[in-house]
């Protein structure tokens, strides 16, 4: 009897968890994420590097299609053609705005006539929208950025950015290693101020000015389209001019080598590398509008620093205004080591940090005569 309430009176002992185990698991759960976690962004990584060689690779073929139409590489309208008191409403408009057509975009290029966009101060219609200009700055194309940006320039609210850029070669007033200058562009770009008129200081007379206007076609490009770089990808402000990232900075030194012609790329780039400092009031518009350009937007580069490091543009504005070329902005990307940059035949590489500077320099060159090998 007493067996039997002994029996009756037992309580049942359920299966679980205790506090220590359930601690355990949790701890273990926690390890697997933290394993999986950069796996994960490394996929996602490289499915945005994939669809940004992408980008470049049918940007850079409908450089070709341009090519086959007008017989010369798009044109950079980097000003207006009433600068400097002259006549003209045409320009302020980027290489991208040619390659409209052969990108699946005519109903854009359509609506802008390129014989206005240069009218008065047309970035007023840029703020305000009220232009032709204006409204079709804000026509986002998906193409035209990265997807590995993470960051909007908004300085004008709603108009559409850009992350990619055309080569202009090594800044044409600096020395390269075999002591050469140009009078024009060393790049594969073709631009244009609008006029043959400028200043007459500094970079923008005698043989400065009468090359600042520069039409390239692929049989100029005597390195080999292979050889040569055509676009790349550089970084975007957010629009405040600062930024923790000097990538996304337009920068200068005090030495002001860049507005020094006969320079050599290794004493300007040393020197650039150690004293940079920058320019809030230029930097806020890096990347701004893939549309519209007055120079201060760069859709330009140069091959003078080493990827993913800083960007100097000429310091006064007549100098950048007499040929956006005579700049040293750098490609940059989010990319872990390095950038994308498609060759002039159509074939896009991914450039490493680390590349020696001097085949850096010498791909940017449509016409110097380079040997580069393959190991790059």
């Amino acid at each position: 009897m007493n067996d039997h309430h002994t029996h009756a009176g037992r309580t049942s002992r359920r299966a679980g968890f205790t506090l220590v185990e359930l601690l355990v698991v949790i701890a273990i759960i926690g390890v697997l994420v933290a394993l999986l976690f950069p796996a994960v962004q490394a996929a996602r990584e490289a499915a945005r590097r994939m669809q940004c060689s992408n980008h470049l690779k049918q940007l850079t073929l409908a450089m070709h299609n341009y090519h086959d139409v007008f017989k010369t590489t798009p044109l950079h309208m980097h000003r207006a053609a009433h600068d400097y008191g002259r006549n003209g409403n045409s320009g302020n408009l980027s290489w991208y705005y040619g390659l409209l057509p052969f990108i699946e975009q005519v109903n854009v290029f359509d609506r802008l006539p390129s014989e206005i966009t240069g009218d008065g101060y047309s970035w007023n219609g840029i703020v305000s929208g009220n232009t032709p200009l204006g409204q079709m700055a804000r026509v986002h194309v998906s193409n035209f950025l990265c997807p590995s940006e993470s960051t909007m320039n908004n300085v004008v609210a709603g108009v559409a950015n850009f992350n990619y850029v055309a080569n202009a070669g090594p800044p044409r007033q600096l020395a390269l290693p075999d002591g050469s200058t140009s009078n024009r562009s060393r790049g594969i770009i073709s631009h244009s101020r609008m006029s043959s008129y400028g200043p007459n200081t500094l970079n923008c007379s005698g043989q400065w000015l009468s090359g600042s206007n520069n039409i390239v076609r692929f049989g100029d490009v005597t390195d080999g389209l292979s050889n040569t770089a055509a676009l790349s990808e550089s970084l975007v402000n957010d629009g405040t001019g600062e930024s923790r990232d000097p990538r996304r900075l337009l920068c200068y030194t005090s030495a002001a080598l860049i507005q020094s012609p006969g320079t050599s790329l290794d004493q300007f780039v040393r020197n650039g590398l150690t004293s940079y400092l920058n320019w809030a009031s230029w930097s806020q518009y890096k990347g701004i509008s893939w549309l519209y350009t007055s120079s201060w937007e760069k859709h330009l580069y140069n091959h003078a620093f080493p990827p993913n490091t800083i960007s100097i543009p000429g310091y006064n504005t007549d100098w950048f205004r007499c040929s956006e070329a005579d700049g040293a902005i750098t490609p940059s990307s989010n990319h872990p080591t390095g950038v994308h940059l498609s060759m002039a035949d159509g074939s896009v590489r991914f450039m490493q940090d680390s590349i020696d500077l001097h085949v850096w320099w010498a791909i940017g060159t449509r016409a110097s005569g380079e040997l580069t090998g393959d190991d790059w």
